[in-house]
């Protein structure tokens, strides 16, 4: 094709029609500026499509760890509900004295536990961070994922640490007073010493408090999660929309 181009423009310079030589060099040169347009164009739509397949893995990525998270959360808050139960089986049972080790069994135990250790999964998240959030082209989403991660995730984290400080007052409690059996957890190794324990009933009542916090904002965290969630799976669907 080279060699095509080249034959004409010798012809017309040997011919001397410089002035058809000139439209013919401005005609190639437009030639050329529109293949390089056409290259540019091709190029661009491989890039978006390239960064369209990255957004769509990274938010897929970031569903996967929310599903986790939800679940982890709905089981944590099931479990503090069942301890809140505990201690009050455990507070009325030494009220009313009228209940022994063998029929509280696991209830000491689960009482003194606080849960303020609700771990939550942020690896896809710290993924795209990575990647650059610049990814993500629905402007609301993107605020709603990093609003999501920076403030709702990290000031749980900051809120449990009241939980962690107060931890190994329990569980120096628990040693020194309880025993596991392998079957009930862990129980007195003296239920009427445990029972007559105002330190004991002390450490319950923390717990109750803490938990009933905890309840609060793993809940709140559990709505936020719900709703971001929902927001990324609409715009993956409306990914698969545009490339049916």
């Amino acid at each position: 094709m080279i060699k095509f181009f080249r034959h004409i423009r010798q012809r017309l310079l040997t011919e001397n029609k410089f002035s058809k030589y000139l439209l013919y060099a401005i005609g190639e040169i437009a030639l050329v500026m529109i293949g390089i347009l056409l290259a540019l164009q091709v190029n661009n739509w491989n890039e978006f499509q390239k960064d369209r397949k990255i957004e769509k893995e990274a938010l897929v990525r970031l569903v996967e760890n929310m599903k986790l998270n939800i679940n982890n959360t709905e089981h944590k808050i099931a479990r503090i509900q069942s301890a809140n139960k505990s201690g009050q089986i455990i507070f009325v049972a030494i009220k009313n004295s009228n209940s022994t080790v063998d029929t509280l069994g696991k209830h000491f135990h689960e009482a003194l536990l606080n849960h303020a250790n609700l771990l939550l999964t942020i690896g896809s998240y710290e993924a795209l961070k990575n990647i650059g959030f610049e990814i993500i082209r629905n402007e609301t989403l993107k605020n709603e994922i990093v609003n999501l991660h920076e403030n709702t995730y990290l000031q749980l984290g900051r809120n449990q640490k009241w939980g962690e400080e107060v931890r190994p007052d329990f569980d120096k409690y628990v040693i020194d007073h309880f025993i596991s059996d392998g079957v009930r957890g862990w129980i007195p190794r003296n239920f009427n010493e445990v029972s007559k324990d105002h330190y004991f009933f002390g450490l319950i009542d923390i717990a109750d408090q803490q938990r009933g916090y905890y309840e609060i904002k793993y809940k709140e965290t559990l709505v936020e999660t719900k709703r971001v969630f929902e927001l990324i799976k609409d715009e993956l669907g409306k990914s698969d929309g545009n490339n049916s």
